[in-house]
């Protein structure tokens, strides 16, 4: 390559690297391949586990955001209580 080409060598060039995603954007995608679905209302990821023997049960298995952007899995069932809870690592 000759001197002025190596002068203007990337002078003026447009193309951008392409963003590289987040820990929290790879979290998600991750949960959502598992088929947990986003609820507006309580601001949590969750998924519904039901039983088929009677009495019939529905248990809520939810991926929570906390404000300082940690992540806690909770299961919620039996009257609406939280019966278990743990802190997740992405």
């Amino acid at each position: 390559m000759t001197w002025w080409k190596e002068l203007f060598y990337g002078f003026n060039t447009t193309v951008d690297p392409e963003p590289q995603p987040t820990a929290t954007e790879i979290f998600v995608a991750k949960i959502e391949a598992l088929g947990y679905k986003y609820d507006n209302g309580n601001a949590w990821y969750e998924r519904t586990w039901s039983t088929d023997s009677e009495p019939k049960e529905k248990i809520r298995e939810v991926f929570q955001q906390l404000v300082n952007g940690k992540w806690n899995k909770l299961m919620i069932g039996y009257g609406d209580q939280v019966f278990f809870e743990e802190s997740v690592d992405e």
